[in-house]
């Protein structure tokens, strides 16, 4: 209790981003610690330590793109956490090419200064599509595993120590950004979505007491400079980011839930684009 209480004062007192970032660190710290192994090590060098390398860079070479080092650091963590570490040294390509394309992305594409795309889950999928023309390689394995792990067994349910890490979060951080509204729509498309593709009331509870799915919808679909801050927005991004998951889970297409969040992007992307008046 004591942990969970430091954790909210932490995170009343600092900006929005950098509340995300503080909650991601301390996730990743228990994730880290629960599979405390050579591998995650290298994994987290690979991706956080090598994204805030290329930031370095980026910076150092491109003076005039000012990018938040925060923001940087929360896409680390991101990939970090839902991006399978490997187990031999030909593994860490995946982690280091998804990296090298999520902060470009974050330098580089962009509208008016923001990003158009969540970059951790457009470098996934870019990554994935580059590294099937590599002879000997597979898709990068997206097992969101540092976004639900540790059960705990609370008798009638097993939680993940991950959902109540989550709880300081979700009181704290979230209304800072202003997405309830989009939380709140894809939570209820989904459970909706999950009656009508005939899932029983165990697969139901296992989705809603399982942590990914929260972990999924209030830190990578309502990421602030990709989700849309008006409510009747947010109602139409959260609703069709849930249904696509579901369209894309009955034609067995891969990363369903990567596509989904890039598709409500993109979504969002031409409702903020409003074209130049001519001279």
């Amino acid at each position: 209790m004591r942990r969970h209480y430091t954790l909210s004062i932490m995170l009343i007192k600092l900006d929005p981003i950098k509340r995300g970032a503080a909650f991601l660190v301390l996730l990743s710290a228990f994730a880290f610690g629960y599979n405390a192994s050579g591998q995650v090590a290298l994994h987290l060098l690979s991706t956080v330590g090598f994204s805030l390398l290329l930031y370095s860079a980026y910076t150092w070479f491109l003076p005039n793109k000012h990018k938040n080092a925060w923001n940087t650091l929360i896409t680390g963590l991101i990939l970090f956490l839902i991006l399978h570490y490997g187990v031999t040294w030909t593994d860490l390509i995946y982690p280091l090419t998804a990296t090298f394309l999520a902060v470009s992305i974050k330098f580089f594409v962009e509208y008016k200064g923001s990003p158009i795309v969540n970059p951790a889950a457009a470098s996934l999928l870019l990554a994935a599509l580059v590294l099937a023309f590599v002879p000997g390689l597979d898709r990068p394995f997206v097992s969101w595993w540092g976004a639900s792990f540790w059960l705990l067994d609370l008798g009638p349910v097993q939680i993940p120590l991950s959902l109540l890490l989550l709880l300081p979060w979700l009181i704290f951080g979230v209304p800072s950004w202003r997405r309830w509204t989009a939380v709140l729509s894809f939570f209820a498309v989904y459970f909706v979505g999950l009656l009508l593709r005939g899932q029983g009331l165990e697969s139901v509870q296992f989705v809603f007491t399982d942590s990914m799915i929260y972990f999924y919808a209030t830190v990578m679909l309502i990421e602030p400079k990709t989700s849309p801050f008006r409510p009747s927005h947010q109602l139409l991004y959260g609703a069709v980011a849930a249904a696509l998951i579901h369209v894309l889970l009955l034609v067995h297409a891969p990363y369903p839930e990567l596509f989904a969040l890039v598709a409500a992007n993109l979504g969002n992307a031409t409702l903020r684009w409003k074209p130049t008046d001519p001279a």
